[in-house]
């Protein structure tokens, strides 16, 4: 059996960093989206920050909205650089697909 939406989200709950990295590697793009969103609001700021690194990468429009809720709430000072970072990245894909379609 696969991970399922539930486990990602008992996960998040016990912050469990280890299961929701490799979450990561599960096939369904929800399954690794929600685990990259739960990984950014674990305690610990690297995670965080690499979770917003890889938001920026994916770069949609539901990424965009998660960041800038985080950035509403974060404190570190490189995770707020990298989210608007990850911000500015999602825009440009987001032109990007604009013209392509």
């Amino acid at each position: 059996m696969g991970i399922s939406l539930e486990k990602i989200e008992k996960w998040e709950r016990k912050k469990n960093a280890k299961k929701l990295i490799r979450a990561l590697g599960d096939d369904s793009v929800e399954i690794r989206t929600r685990a990259i969103r739960a990984l950014a609001v674990i305690d610990d700021p690297e995670i965080r920050l690499a979770a917003v690194e890889t938001l920026g990468v994916i770069g949609s429009g539901r990424t965009a909205e998660f960041v800038r809720a985080l950035l509403d709430k974060e404190k570190e000072t490189r995770v707020i650089e990298a989210a608007k970072y990850a911000l500015a990245q999602i825009k440009e894909k987001m032109k990007e697909q604009d013209r392509i379609a």
